[in-house]
């Protein structure tokens, strides 16, 4: 069912001319970047969208914000219920849709109700209430009767300090026939970028299987927990040292750990400078994959993505690369952009 919905948004998005990228990598916190003009999306495919964690959901506001994207729930269903068309449910800060609703909105139609705890409700233009019954000369006593809610309810719709539910407001529409439902624009174009923290959460496995015949099975998992401890904080110092270095270069550096790439660095001069940034020991098959999905996420972003290794033992012909000693050589973030820049020069 989710690969269904995933294929349902990458359909939509073409069709309205997004540019895609897919990182089709495991446990990511976003499945889909989507990119037209100025409107950037990240897009979390769910079947049950009460299966996000905090810790994702964290991770995928984080993203979006340093990227000027919307952080964007596609979904079928609730731990409870299947979802409604046209209607905004919100799962961790982040709003959540169904594929129609999805295309609703990325075509001009933007969905009026959204889902809370109690039912299904509506935003309404106060001033527009307040206007239309003064001139319709209906007291507050009036439309709180035909809508069958509190003269002091009816007193906050006015003042814009509460919604009603989508059946009352129809109730009060047809009553005072005026519009008053506004839109819910959930996809915005431009974003302002906050401030950040670091999020730090090391992966440590500590149920690697004992394959040495011939030795005591509890003494096995107390060794081979103390070395995944032991390679799990070298390599978390590894990634500490080169985020130090970005950051002394003049990158305002944020860790991630649910996401295709390590980090996403932020130039302090200049916001819209952004480097991804892949960060392994040593070089294999899979580390190269993720940097070229990786490279492919920059690009889409108009930015830059560079892999720093340890000891770089090969020239790597479509990633920028650099071993560790080669970014400490670097003396700031205008000659560490100006490397990138001649990298992809030299690769068209």
């Amino acid at each position: 069912m989710r690969e269904v919905l995933l294929s349902e948004c990458i359909q939509i998005l073409y069709e309205n001319n997004f540019v895609i990228s897919k990182p089709s990598l495991d446990r990511s916190c976003f499945d889909l970047i989507a990119r037209r003009g100025n409107t950037r999306l990240l897009i979390k495919v769910l079947k049950n969208i009460d299966s996000l964690s905090s810790q994702q959901s964290d991770e995928l506001c984080k993203i979006a914000s340093i990227v000027s994207a919307t952080p964007i729930i596609v979904g079928s269903r609730t731990r409870n219920s299947t979802m409604e068309d046209e209607v905004v449910y919100e799962r961790h800060h982040i709003k959540a849709v169904t594929t129609k609703t999805f295309e609703n909105q990325i075509t001009g139609r933007p969905p009026v109700v959204y889902a809370d705890r109690g039912g299904f409700f509506v935003n309404i233009d106060g001033s527009v209430l307040k206007r239309t019954r003064e001139q319709l000369n209906i007291s507050v006593g009036e439309l709180a009767e035909i809508s069958r809610v509190s003269r002091k309810t009816i007193y906050k719709y006015e003042q814009n300090e509460a919604n009603p539910s989508a059946e009352v407001a129809i109730k009060i529409e047809e009553y005072l026939d005026v519009p008053l439902v506004k839109g819910l624009h959930i996809i915005r174009e431009d974003i302002e970028i906050s401030s950040r923290e670091k999020h730090v959460e090391p992966n440590i496995n500590d149920n690697i299987k004992n394959e040495v015949s011939g030795i005591n099975s509890e003494s096995t998992k107390n060794h081979q927990s103390h070395q995944s401890h032991q390679n799990q904080f070298e390599e978390d110092s590894f990634k500490s040292n080169v985020l130090d270095l970005f950051s002394d270069l003049g990158f305002n550096v944020t860790e991630t750990t649910r996401a295709p790439f390590d980090a996403l660095g932020e130039d302090k001069e200049n916001s819209k400078n952004l480097l991804f940034t892949n960060i392994q020991e040593s070089s294999n098959e899979e580390v190269k994959r993720k940097a070229l999905i990786v490279n492919e996420i920059s690009k889409l972003f108009n930015s830059h993505s560079i892999l720093i290794l340890e000891n770089k033992d090969m020239q790597y012909k479509r990633i920028a690369a650099l071993s560790l000693k080669e970014l400490e050589q670097m003396g700031d973030t205008e000659e560490l952009l100006n490397f990138l820049k001649d990298k992809n020069k030299n690769k068209k």
